[in-house]
């Protein structure tokens, strides 16, 4: 029985490059979420446990003015390890979900998006068509020729200007 063809899927030799890329892509997306789902679920019982197991649980014979013993550094240490790792799993299985509903896969993409989100062509245009002032182009004088190799000209350009 051919499940592709029950779940409304083609022939996989029928599909162009660019759609097998596409879903490859999606794929990917959707195990990093999976995977930080996973994490998180993995955290959350390792700091379950980790709660219960410094739970103070008597004894029937146990005097009640007798404090139990306990270190103050260790549960701090052990309560701020499992606080971290729940805080860290939960974020990656936030930002990854946000990226796979988002359809993007990588910082490139990331930059990209909020630039267009932000309005920050519009920004760079507008930086580009104002005026050099005079700082700026010596500045700019000086790193073009330290990046060409002529270390003594953008230094000697600098004091003919001072002067």
């Amino acid at each position: 029985m051919d499940f592709g063809k029950v779940f409304g899927r083609g022939d996989p030799s029928k599909k162009t490059d660019a759609v097998l890329a596409y879903n490859e892509r999606r794929f990917y997306q959707m195990a990093t979420f999976y995977g930080f789902t996973l994490a998180t679920y993995i955290a959350s019982k390792i700091a379950y446990r980790g709660v219960i197991k410094r739970r103070y649980n008597p004894t029937f014979y146990q005097h009640n003015h007798v404090p139990p013993k306990f270190n103050f550094y260790k549960d701090a240490m052990v309560a701020v390890t499992h606080a971290s790792l729940l805080a860290v799993t939960s974020m990656g299985m936030i930002i990854s979900g946000g990226f796979w509903y988002c359809d993007i896969s990588n910082v490139k993409e990331f930059t990209s998006r909020m630039k267009v989100f932000l309005g920050g062509y519009e920004a760079e245009k507008q930086l580009k068509a104002m005026p050099e002032d005079e700082e700026t182009k010596q500045i700019t004088d000086s790193l073009d020729s330290i990046l060409n190799g002529n270390i003594l000209d953008a230094f000697e350009d600098t004091e003919k200007k001072d002067k």
